[in-house]
């Protein structure tokens, strides 16, 4: 398997902050966990507003929404929001 890098938009780590201690690091371990196995942690697919796939998990209450840069070998985390919007 490929080896990836994980980039994180700012706004997601800004929201991340902002969590209690315990959820960060739930949200923390399924960020390692998309590191290791990127499609196979995605619990959904859609497209974004410029037509790229992107890839769904929900750690919790929330809902990360990442895509998969194969060209780059990068997985870049864009968005985090609560599951059930």
């Amino acid at each position: 398997m490929k080896e990836y890098r994980l980039l994180l938009s700012l706004d997601v780590v800004e929201f991340i902050e902002r969590l209690p201690r315990k959820t960060r690091l739930g949200i923390r371990a399924g960020i390692m966990e998309i590191s290791q196995d990127p499609i196979g942690m995605s619990d959904a697919s859609d497209y974004d507003s410029i037509g790229r796939l992107v890839q769904i998990m929900v750690i919790g209450d929330y809902a990360l929404t990442y895509w998969i840069d194969d060209a780059d070998q990068h997985i870049k985390i864009l968005d985090i929001h609560s599951a059930d919007r």
